[in-house]
């Protein structure tokens, strides 16, 4: 099949499977539509096409990959990078056991669940206190609080839940040693409530736990500075997210801020509406770059253009845009680490957020969440573990959650 038949076959797909979103008026319909949007990638095969074909994928190249988000951006589908193929999959796939890795990566793959960030401490807790993994005669526990990010699939809360309802929560807790430790538990486990946080559109739910109990199975062998790092990035040195495409959403975000600055003009609008035109012709930049790097290679153009780069200059673009709409508005589109520190409540307002990028937003939460509530930098545990400066993080993590295991 070639590059054009495959593009034909993935749009013919999308028209039949997600609708016109001006025809998903109503938190209703759209919620049904996503249902189905998600069960049919599951049956065609295409829910985890950028995983290894011994993992259940298709093991599409980069180009196709990247072409297949831009087409279902431009449809406005419900997100593909989900928190569980996004965060969830590349931990299991890097660090898991083989039993959590068959436990949990089909189900995964099949959208058969999805998952909550259990990470960041409450907003305004009353007592500043971590949650903890405690030993009792009955076994371990989950002790605490957290406010826990979700895809924000659920149009309302106030709908049923159902199968876009996560299921499982990824929680971060201290140790018996005081030792960061990931636990996998269910959202219907005794113990344990799970409560939406009015107005965030199933983003945010509030999770109180009562002496959950949890088994050995159910906690990531890697621990302590190793798993801060592998939660800052997550897909380091292996292929488990898809290459997100950028032009879209970025041209959304100018059109939204061209019409602002004409509806509203100001003191600033003509220096801004010049920034803003210097903005589009980067955009035209970016799309022809995009256009490069999905033409089929030939004798004129032997090698693909290498996805980093748009992943690049789409970064570069989308801070000379925060500058404007900063300037614009007083706010930023989406949330930056600062704003989340203190209210982790999400997007303050929907500019540029249409694409439904879930890894972006997922990166701003976890920034956050090592910024605000633990005290290290993400940026500086990389760089460690990147320049091998050190102990490595990884041995580090693994004899840490050694040693608690001999401790427990």
């Amino acid at each position: 099949m070639t590059q054009t038949q495959w593009a034909q076959q993935a749009q013919a797909f999308i028209a039949e499977h997600w609708p016109d979103p001006q025809q998903l008026t109503q938190p209703g319909s759209y919620h049904l539509a996503s249902l189905r949007w998600y069960q049919a990638l599951a049956e065609c095969g295409w829910s985890v096409p950028h995983w290894a074909l011994a993992q259940g994928g298709q093991n599409w190249p980069k180009q196709q990959l990247y072409q297949w988000q831009m087409l279902c951006q431009q449809a406005q589908t419900p997100p593909l990078n989900t928190l569980a193929m996004s965060v969830v999959a590349p931990m299991l796939m890097s660090y898991g056991s083989a039993q959590q890795q068959a436990s949990w990566l089909a189900e995964i793959a099949g959208f058969a669940a999805h998952w909550a960030l259990a990470l960041l401490e409450p907003v305004n807790a009353q007592a500043l206190q971590p949650t903890r993994l405690q030993q009792t005669d009955g076994g371990l526990v989950l002790v605490g609080a957290k406010r826990a990010m979700a895809d924000g699939l659920l149009a309302s809360t106030e709908l049923a839940s159902d199968a876009l309802w996560p299921r499982w929560l990824l929680c971060l807790a201290l140790d018996s040693t005081d030792t960061w430790t990931a636990c996998v538990v269910s959202v219907d486990s005794p113990g344990l409530s799970m409560t939406p946080v009015a107005n965030a559109r199933g983003r945010w739910f509030h999770v109180a736990f009562d002496a959950v109990a949890v088994t050995n199975a159910e906690i990531l062998p890697l621990r302590g500075d190793g798993l801060l790092a592998a939660l800052a990035d997550p897909a380091a040195g292996q292929d488990a997210i898809l290459p997100s495409a950028s032009s879209h959403g970025i041209a959304y975000q100018l059109q939204l801020l061209r019409e602002d600055l004409l509806a509203a003009p100001h003191e600033d609008s003509a220096d801004l509406l010049r920034q803003l035109s210097a903005a589009e012709v980067a955009l035209q930049g970016l799309q022809a770059l995009e256009i490069r790097a999905m033409a089929p290679t030939s004798a004129q153009l032997p090698e693909s253009l290498p996805i980093s780069v748009l992943r690049l200059k789409a970064e570069a673009l989308q801070e000379q845009i925060a500058t404007l709409q900063l300037a614009s508005f007083g706010y930023y589109a989406l949330p930056q680490a600062a704003g989340l520190s203190g209210h982790n409540e999400g997007p303050i307002d929907p500019r540029g957020s249409a694409a439904g990028d879930t890894a972006l937003q997922t990166s701003q939460a976890l920034a956050a969440l090592a910024a605000s509530d633990y005290g290290w930098d993400p940026r500086d545990l990389l760089a460690r573990q990147r320049l091998g400066l050190g102990e490595p993080l990884v041995s580090a993590a693994q004899d840490n959650g050694e040693s608690a295991s001999r401790n427990d």
